[in-house]
């Protein structure tokens, strides 16, 4: 995340946050949307730009920060670069509880950068920088110098490098510079008088990024076991600079030699320590996986709060790698596509973040007033998993954070023999099926067609009892809210695959303790549900429920507005807009356009209706933002919204809609201006 957005949307989260407060105009579901926010905030939301304060990396609030990460292979491998994506980030971020990525782009070795590939390799790094920030997850950019062995061998591409890669980055808060991975038969001397040329590089673009400097023997902070060079004469001059040490746990000399390195560099020097690079293998990569040296390094580097990032997300034939070389999956890895080192890191990563417990929670909600003796059972077709075990009650079916599509799912209850359930499922590539019930299977089997929305409703003799609550976890969105009694949950239209999915039946009538607001994301997901045709844009994507349509600060018109009430809901609405050099057009109602398109006409002003069962229930608020005037207040059930003899163009709509009788959502004292 940029430094400068990052503050920016503080500013208007506090601002939007106090509006709402002062004057009620954010809609009734925007407290679980907020909730939700803060509940999912990423690792850069929560922690901000991290700094080093004496030997410690510290967030932003100067609270000590580990960085958990993990380091790709070679960009330029085929076993590094496919790895290099938004998806397998993510299982890292979600599944394993790692808050960074490091990017490991070679010079020389394998299509390295200063062998010809340099254009390749920048847009690799460029790929990896975008999908981290993204994510919300630091990433480091890692000079990986290894058979070169002297950084001074390429001092000016390292340059040249750092100087775009700085300027680039210089507003981003997530991303940190390893400028030499693992110097090796050369002096400490050769690589500080590098270091020294390019510091001052990066610090030119940016003033405090944090800048990891490599050290002696394949940077083992010193050029034997008992030597501390880098530690006897740091760089001196700049803040924010730590130092690489690397480790592999089972190695005999690594474990021999370099276990006091971190307590004595810290303790003794006071010099801060960053392991950019550890595997569980040997040094080679390979060679046996010891769990138990493994924790003991790791042990003491939580000790002293040292960051580390794994090496490798590979699938690479060796020990060190942390998946399966028969698995050719680049995301959303199952344990049995993880090595032994691989489910060692995760377990390791998750037990740290409490990745595993939070998710747990999240995945696996409170649910009050539950039914009685009734038992609601099911089980999902997963994506290269296949047919799931039961669950029961509430718990989830299916995935969360691996990115695998539901294809089928199977339902049923028991413990009321007047009780029996149906379901229906929206399927890639062919809507809705017929309904099932009591077990069979609704959706796919061998066909690799995604679940995108489900509809879920008791039968029988007792379904008057009790009422079936269900919620879905869909691709881009997560968790949506609890649907009830065979309201659509899930997506439509989007081409969205559902990934998880809870059920449970409760007392009827009784509250479940979950939010309700939003089960579906589709055209009609509110109560109301608009769209409006803007200058230069063309018609925008549904807007629903309070949340603005249209554009405000960009001075474009709006020519064209749809509007529909939400699936199910019984009535309608009907709104007229007042047209530039055409007036008041007639009535239109329930998603017909009114106003213009292709014709360059500004819409001036808005009036809008319920009719039929729902205009007894509610009323209908909306206001508009207008040029050079800015937001009106609030009109009502029909009232005019806009200006009249202005040649005032429209710029943006709210509409939603309040139980009969309820507050308005802010002032209604000024609707509309009549000249």
């Amino acid at each position: 995340m940029q430094k400068t957005a990052r503050r920016i949307l503080a500013f208007a989260l506090t601002l939007v946050l106090s509006l709402g407060l002062t004057t009620g105009m954010i809609p009734a579901f925007s407290n679980s949307v907020i909730e939700a926010e803060a509940a999912a905030l990423t690792p850069v939301q929560q922690h901000g730009a991290l700094s080093v304060s004496g030997t410690q990396l510290v967030d932003k609030s100067g609270q000590p920060f580990q960085i958990h990460g993990v380091s790709t292979h070679g960009l330029g491998w085929d076993v590094g670069y496919p790895y290099n994506n938004k998806a397998a980030f993510q299982t890292l971020r979600d599944d394993w509880g790692a808050n960074c990525v490091r990017l490991a782009m070679y010079t020389e070795e394998y299509n390295g950068y200063c062998n010809g590939n340099k254009s390749g390799m920048k847009a690799q790094v460029e790929k990896g920088v975008a999908a981290a920030t993204e994510l919300g997850m630091y990433v480091i950019i890692d000079w990986h110098i290894l058979n070169d062995g002297n950084p001074q061998r390429h001092k000016s591409e390292a340059k040249e490098f750092f100087r775009e890669m700085s300027s680039k980055y210089k507003n981003y808060s997530n991303v940190i510079y390893e400028i030499c991975n693992e110097p090796n038969g050369c002096s400490w001397s050769d690589i500080k008088s590098y270091a020294l040329e390019v510091i001052p590089v990066i610090r030119a673009n940016d003033s405090d990024a944090i800048i990891i400097v490599g050290t002696p023997t394949w940077s083992q902070l010193g050029s034997a076991g008992h030597t501390y060079e880098p530690c006897e004469d740091p760089i001196r001059g700049y803040s924010n600079i730590m130092y690489t040490f690397h480790f592999y746990a089972s190695d005999p000399n690594h474990n021999q030699w370099l276990k006091n390195k971190i307590p004595t560099a810290i303790d003794k020097y006071k010099i801060p320590v960053f392991v950019t690079e550890f595997g569980l293998s040997e040094a080679s990569g390979n060679g046996n996986v010891n769990t138990q040296t493994s924790s003991e390094w790791l042990s003491m580097c939580d000790k002293y709060k040292v960051s580390y990032c794994a090496w490798s997300l590979s699938n690479k034939n060796e020990t060190s790698a942390l998946i399966k070389s028969s698995c050719s999956k680049t995301s959303g890895w199952s344990t049995s596509e993880l090595s032994t080192a691989g489910n060692f890191i995760r377990d390791w990563y998750r037990k740290q973040s409490g990745v595993a417990e939070q998710q747990y929670k999240i995945n696996n909600p409170d649910i009050t007033n539950k039914a009685p003796g009734i038992t609601v059972s099911y089980r999902t077709h997963v994506q290269n998993d296949g047919w799931q075990a039961w669950k029961t009650n509430g718990l989830m079916a299916g995935t969360s954070g691996r990115s695998l599509r539901l294809e089928g799912i199977e339902i049923k209850v028991a413990g009321d023999s007047g009780l029996g359930i149906r379901y229906r499922t929206h399927v890639q590539n062919i809507g809705w099926q017929d309904w099932k019930a009591n077990g069979v299977m609704s959706g796919t089997s061998g066909r690799s067609l995604r679940l995108e929305g489900i509809q879920i409703e008791l039968t029988g003799a007792n379904k008057d009892k009790y009422d079936v609550y269900y919620r879905v976890h869909a691709q881009n969105y997560g968790w949506l809210d609890w649907a009830k009694n065979g309201a659509m949950a899930g997506t439509e239209s989007y081409s969205l695959r559902l990934e998880g999915i809870n059920i449970v039946i409760v007392s009827k009538g009784k509250a479940p303790g979950v939010p309700t607001t939003r089960p579906y994301q589709g055209p009609y997901a509110g109560l109301i549900n608009y769209r409006t045709h803007v200058q230069n844009v063309g018609w925008q994507a549904w807007s629903c429920d309070g949340a603005m349509s249209g554009t405000s600060g960009r001075h474009l018109r709006l020519e064209g507005i749809n509007i529909q009430l939400g699936r199910g809901v019984n009535g309608g609405v009907t709104y007229q807009t007042h047209v530039q050099n055409v007036g008041w057009q007639s009535w239109r109602s329930n998603g017909a356009m009114a106003g213009t398109s292709g014709r360059s006409l500004r819409l001036e002003g808005i009036r809008i209706s319920l009719t039929g069962a729902i205009a007894s229930q509610y009323d209908i608020y909306y206001r508009v933002h207008v040029q050079d005037v800015g937001w009106l207040d609030w009109a009502k059930n029909g009232e005019m919204s806009g200006t009249s003899g202005m040649s005032k163009r429209l710029e943006g709509i709210n509409i939603i809609m309040v139980p009969k009788g309820g507050a308005a959502p802010g002032s209604t004292a000024r609707p509309n201006i009549v000249r």
